[in-house]
């Protein structure tokens, strides 16, 4: 048997997923930060002996596993109030995920990636265009989108719905991500926020998937891609034209008949009333008015927990057979996998077929 060849850069990856810098990792590991820093730039080897430190806690196979580092093109809301340890300890985990969806992909064939990949600019920057023509192509005409979740896992999308304890539910920052994975398109969204916002973060990553997310176009430092995929998540989840008629005689309760019926949030559909029939101040008044449901609106909606993950992960798991084995070749210890897949941690876990 062969020596095992340790990769360097898988230590900063566990670094960043403490969430510590050089100079705490260093203590941690009891060795300088200067050998931490020329560890990460592959200066020096890292050896078993560092290893030893860490295997408890990440699997020894962790360490010699090849980690791709793709330009995830991730997108951050306001990423100048999120802290740069917060952004580690994520994105530790989201190359984690990503990583393991383009191994998982060795062992499953899942649906047929069929999101485009278009350019606003050929729709004149006009988002809600776009939106409608999205609606078109996937045959919704006018009404709601009943279960927005299969629909894009049907469509070849890998859906996760995470759990971590170091992102609430008010960080809007962490609502979720999206980006592609050799060609697969992938939506992360944060579990602990309320289902009428996570069915609207996933219209407005599936936004970013069609129009920001891939390397077939330029986007101009002017644009703003966070509104541009706001404005397409609301007109492809409730259609301006559809609900002109149904904002005559607005009252709360309606609002809430609306929001149960569109799925999509109280403070959206008002947001979308503006200019369609309620004026600047009308607007404001009502906002006035909900300011006590801003963080938490009542009357949430239901939404399906996403599969696909779930069965490419069980399809391995089942050709691979032994659990030890599984987290050996799957290169991380059964505590990060847990972790990393917390919402997905299934003791007794039935076997499956993809079947979408």
């Amino acid at each position: 048997m062969g020596a095992i060849i340790l990769k360097n850069d898988t230590l900063k990856l566990a670094r960043n997923y403490f969430g510590l810098n050089q100079k705490e990792f260093a203590k941690k590991l009891e060795i300088s930060q200067a050998l931490v820093s020329n560890l990460e730039k592959g200066l020096k080897p890292l050896t078993s002996d560092i290893i030893e430190k860490l295997k408890d806690e990440f699997g020894e196979s962790f360490f010699s596993q090849m980690m791709s580092s793709p330009n995830l093109k991730v997108h951050y809301r306001a990423s100048a109030t999120v802290a740069k340890k917060y952004t580690d300890l994520f994105e530790a985990r989201l190359l984690i995920i990503s990583n393991k969806i383009e191994q998982l992909l060795e062992y499953v064939e899942i649906p047929e990636n069929k999101i485009p990949q278009l350019d606003l600019e050929n729709f004149q920057l006009d988002a809600e265009y776009l939106a409608t023509e999205i609606r078109d192509y996937f045959g919704l005409g006018r009404k709601p989108i009943e279960d927005l979740v299969r629909l894009l896992e049907s469509n070849g999308v890998v859906v996760y719905f995470f759990e971590y304890d170091f992102i609430s539910a008010q960080n809007k920052s962490f609502d979720g991500v999206s980006f592609y994975v050799k060609g697969v398109p992938v939506i992360l969204i944060n579990n602990k926020i309320q289902n009428a916002r996570k069915v609207f973060t996933l219209a407005h990553e599936l936004c970013h998937l069609i129009a920001h997310n891939h390397n077939d176009t330029i986007i101009s430092n002017e644009r703003d891609i966070e509104k541009e995929a706001n404005v397409f998540a609301s007109e492809f989840l409730a259609p301006r034209t559809a609900l002109r008629s149904e904002y005559r005689g607005l009252t709360l309760s309606k609002l809430f008949q609306l929001k149960a019926y569109w799925k999509i949030s109280v403070g959206a559909l008002l947001y979308k009333a503006k200019g369609t029939i309620l004026s600047e101040d009308q607007y404001r008044r009502w906002v006035t008015m909900l300011a006590p449901y801003r963080k938490n609106e009542p009357h949430d909606i239901d939404i399906n927990t996403p599969v696909l993950l779930r069965k490419m992960l069980n399809v391995c798991q089942e050709d691979i057979g032994d659990e030890a084995e599984f987290y050996r070749e799957f290169g991380l210890s059964k505590k990060i996998f847990e972790e990393v897949y917390s919402t997905l941690v299934d003791r007794d876990r039935p076997k499956m077929k993809i079947i979408l």
